[in-house]
């Protein structure tokens, strides 16, 4: 630590001036400020024009590298070069210059040239150059277009998901797969398969009703169903027809037939407050720290994540795919960084910065803001260490603010507590944003934070255990998390670091894969001391490198956030003070393991029953969930829709007559060990068919709601539609993989594993259940609900599920 301290001393920390304000805005971009009654008009520096001039450049050649694909880039030039040069040395009765083809491509070249008035000034070796050299990249172009073609049919097929062994024609796909597509030496950018995606098939119409009704008639009663049903019949002779065509026509012109809208409608237009209802967490490792020092932890994990980015901004993040064979949409992950959601009176809007236009992280500390930058002067990544420097510098500027001269807020103080806006109603904080934060010096400040790639706070508490921790990451007490952008890096006073991410801009996975990627990363390399601090030169194996190139290692000290508030913007930050603490206060969280060590068990003991794990749980929840309300309540857990082009998620529908039926054979105390089991596959095979007909685009929930929206944009109220989306969903569930960083995870030690994260209820009545199957032997549980409802105790459920696991495990028992 005392390393760190004495090079914390060579750092200055500034706050923001007009002079730092025109510094940094030179790296970025044009900007215009209104400052005190005049015009602050900042123009981009030369720097910066290069620098996005490269960037065009190198965007350009990742596209063209793409679009080249199975081929590598020099080889199509190479192809180029050879057919240009035989057509160069062909003579001039030839047929590569005398087929039809070459007459039509020469007819359309000289009347485009003579239009122009230009043939007198190209010569005719020339004009062959040029025209054979854009014909063979067309040909070439054309053939790796083809290849996307192809290889989209061939991934319509989806016969492998249903199939508990590979079918001849599965085996005759898959190896036409590798030999063809994914088995070919060139290494694929991560947009390369982005072209052959599969577009969102609209299901049959009647199909999806069909699917609906199974799903709620083990929930209602026999009269309740019937006018269900007829509900639906005329729905399905009615109007139903109608709106099909429409977002039949829709799925044909857009990318996909419902993410656009799910985005918008589900997301943005959302009124509520997204702290809690929508907003979710990750943890991270679950028994490791890898260093106790918090700033030396969160240069490491900055550091990381920067060059997390640099890779996603270069394409050079492999595409993920399932069995290696089947790739899956990768568009989620361009808005990972530098994301911010901006509200509005109406509706919110998603607002991206892309490339490297953008390069530092905003931090809070103690109720102050602080820039901070991950590049040096001249573009090269700061080392973790540096970036430790800079947070002990702006950390010693705030615990020592009467010598260091800076202002701290207090606690209670408005300005500590800015981010308690990003926590309350959309339409308020739009409105607070629009009159005390649109211009001038707090404009300026909040741009700083919006424009970030992520913000990361150095959270002065120590969490004791996964509970706490969740909460912290969840919520934080309201008035710390940055709720609008993509996500929030949170690096503890004991070492901890979790995360706490936006959820419109991308699903669950996303976020845990890249959060893995740097957790990864931080546990294979060798970044810390024995004492739990960065490495520095000295001690580094990039010693060399980093002597070499002192001026190219030069940077900016930290910059100190500043805000002018009046006193009516110092009342409505204290209102969603209140607000946002009467939310957390509300939230009832328990985090916790059901491990072999402790008594349970993981995945390896369900495999040995000839059972898919999630099936499992599922099943263990619908028993939890009966002996704790009496009754079964319509289930959400997630599925993944990203086979298809933009695809986010589908609902599975976890209540089935077959998982009834298990509940009620199981608690009944005459039946055999024999008739509970038949029943629990029963209901377990019922679940995995209904999980990958939603993997598969053949859902219920993301159909209906489209239709509806298509209702609603003709006008048409349709009661089916309505009543049918407005079902509350009190289980709400979801799975998260883990281990999903190939490449490296042979490095890493199993034990190395991560609570995964977790989300508020959806419903006031109701549960949030999100787990984690860790391994063979564990399995993480995150349980929420509210306080305020009374029949509901994430404690107490807890308890029933890890019950219901035991129970499960006891029919097998001899």
């Amino acid at each position: 630590m005392a390393e760190a301290r004495a090079a914390v001393n060579t750092l200055r920390v500034g706050t923001l001036s007009l002079e730092q304000v025109t510094s940094a805005a030179k790296l970025r971009g044009v900007q215009v400020h209104g400052v005190d009654g005049g015009i602050l008009i900042v123009i981009p520096s030369v720097k910066f024009l290069w620098r996005q001039l490269v960037g065009r450049i190198r965007y350009i050649g990742q596209n063209f590298q793409t679009l080249c694909w199975p081929a590598p880039v020099w080889g199509v030039l190479v192809a180029i070069a050879l057919f240009t040069a035989a057509v160069l040395n062909s003579a001039s009765d030839s047929w590569l210059r005398n087929n039809w083809v070459a007459n039509f491509l020469w007819s359309v070249d000289e009347n485009l040239i003579g239009f122009l008035s230009l043939s007198e000034y190209f010569p005719r070796g020339l004009r062959i150059l040029y025209i054979s050299s854009y014909t063979a990249m067309a040909s070439l172009l054309f053939l790796s277009l083809l290849n996307r073609l192809v290889m989209r049919i061939f991934l319509q097929y989806r016969g492998w998901m249903y199939e508990r062994k590979p079918s001849i024609a599965t085996k005759i796909w898959g190896a036409l797969m590798k030999s063809f597509f994914l088995g070919q030496g060139q290494s694929a950018l991560m947009y390369s398969f982005q072209n052959a995606m599969p577009r969102l098939p609209v299901p049959p119409l009647k199909e999806t009703i069909n699917k609906y009704l199974r799903s709620v008639e083990p929930l209602l009663k026999p009269d309740e169903f019937s006018e269900v049903e007829t509900q639906a019949q005329l729905f399905l002779k009615g109007e139903g027809a109608n709106l099909q065509r429409f977002l039949v026509a829709k799925s044909w012109l857009s990318g996909n037939y419902v993410s656009d809208w799910w985005e918008k409608y589900i997301y943005l237009r959302s009124r509520s407050p997204i702290l809690i209802n929508s907003n979710y967490y990750g943890l991270g490792y679950a028994y490791h720290i890898p260093s106790a020092i918090q700033t030396a932890r969160a240069g490491v994990l900055v550091h990381y994540f920067a060059k997390y980015k640099r890779r996603l901004d270069s394409e050079q993040l492999p595409p993920t795919t399932i069995r290696g064979l089947v790739p899956v949409c990768m568009r989620q992950f361009e808005r990972i960084f530098a994301t911010t959601r901006i509200p509005g009176r109406d509706s919110d809007l998603l607002k991206h910065i892309s490339g490297q236009t953008t390069t530092h992280v905003a931090v809070l500390y103690k109720g102050t803001y602080w820039r901070v930058d991950t590049l040096s002067d001249s573009g090269l990544l700061l080392q973790p260490f540096q970036l430790q420097d800079q947070f002990e510098a702006l950390m010693s500027a705030v615990d020592n603010a009467d010598s260091s001269g800076l202002r701290v807020p207090g606690k209670d103080d408005p300005e500590a507590n800015i981010a308690a806006l990003t926590a309350w109603n959309r339409t308020r904080w739009a409105e607070v944003r629009e009159d005390y934060f649109g211009e001038g010096l707090n404009r300026m400040s909040l741009e700083e934070i919006e424009s970030s790639i992520f913000v990361l706070h150095l959270d002065d508490r120590a969490p004791a255990d996964w509970t706490e921790s969740g909460h912290l990451s969840l919520h934080g007490g309201g008035t710390c998390r940055w709720c609008d952008k993509s996500f929030n890096l949170l690096v503890f006073a004991n070492g901890q670091a979790t995360v706490h991410a936006e959820h419109s801009w991308a699903d669950a996975p996303v976020i845990a894969y890249s959060w893995e990627w740097v957790l990864s990363h931080e546990s294979i390399s060798k970044v810390y001391d024995k004492a739990g601090n960065c490495l520095r030169p000295e001690a580094s194996v990039d010693t060399a490198a980093l002597a070499a190139k002192p001026k190219k290692l030069a940077l900016r000290g930290p910059t100190r956030l500043e805000w002018l508030l009046h006193a009516k913007a110092r009342e409505a930050i204290a209102e969603a003070v209140v607000h946002a603490k009467a939310l957390c206060e509300d939230i009832d969280l328990v985090v916790d393991c059901f491990a072999t060590k402790t008594g349970g068990y993981g995945k390896g003991l369900v495999k040995q029953f000839q059972c898919g794990p999630d099936a499992w749980i599922q099943m263990a929840l619908q028993l939890a969930y009966f002996r704790d309300q009496g009754h079964l309540d319509l289930t959400y857990e997630s599925a993944a829709t990203r086979l298809f082009n933009e695809g986010r998620t589908e609902t599975i529908r976890s209540v089935s007559k077959e998982s009834k039926e298990f509940v009620t054979v199981f608690l009944d105390p005459n039946s055999t060990k024999e008739a509970k089991i038949a029943a629990m596959r029963k209901a377990t095979d019922r679940h995995q068919d209904v999980s990958r007909d939603a993997s598969c685009g053949k859902g219920v929930d993301r159909h209906l709601f489209a239709l509806y929206v298509v209702g609603m944009g003709l006008g048409k109220d349709i009661k089916f539609l309505k009543e049918a989306l407005s079902i509350p969903w009190r289980l709400s569930t979801s799975q998260i993989p883990q281990r999903q960083t190939e490449g490296i995870l042979d490095k890493i030690d199993e034990s190395m594993v991560s609570p995964s994260g977790g989300f508020g209820p959806v419903a006031d009545d109701g549960y949030g259940v999100s787990y984690m199957i860790a391994s063979d032997d564990q399995t993480f549980f995150h349980v929420s609900s509210k306080k305020s409802c009374k029949a509901t105790d994430s404690d107490r459920f807890k308890g029933e599920i890890f019950r219901a696991l035991q129970d499960m495990r006891a029919m097998f028992a001899k």
